[in-house]
């Protein structure tokens, strides 16, 4: 699974600010579990911090099979999680209470692919 990690780089996160902060961020995640348990227990404590950052989970689910495309990675899952705008989401994510449990996404997870996107207009 190349070209998957689980930090951002500089850039990504300068582009993530350079967007519109007007508007609400759904963030696409795409992963691979480790231990599928800590991820689970970040997910939990996650979950509490969303509200105040505007934050919600639209939709989890199960990977199930690829329908259209080629070496498509192996993902396990797939979540969309709202944000009221990139700022909330970046701040939640760099919040003290957020730092106190990134251990269980860093020990659950392999890899991850995170997408920002806005509504389309």
């Amino acid at each position: 699974m190349t070209g998957m990690t689980l930090f951002p780089t500089k850039h990504q996160i300068d582009d993530l600010r350079a967007g519109d902060n007007s508007e609400k961020v759904v963030m696409l995640n795409m992963l691979v579990f480790k231990k599928p348990e800590d991820y689970t227990q970040y997910s939990r404590e996650v979950g509490k911090l969303l509200p105040h950052y505007e934050g919600r989970v639209i939709w989890r689910g199960q990977v199930r099979s690829v329908v259209i495309g080629e070496d498509v990675p192996g993902f396990h899952a797939v979540m969309l999680v709202e944000y009221g705008n990139h700022d909330k989401f970046l701040a939640m994510t760099s919040s003290d209470e957020y730092l106190a449990i990134k251990h269980y996404r860093e020990t659950g997870l392999e890899s991850q692919w995170l997408i920002s996107m806005s509504e389309m207009k």
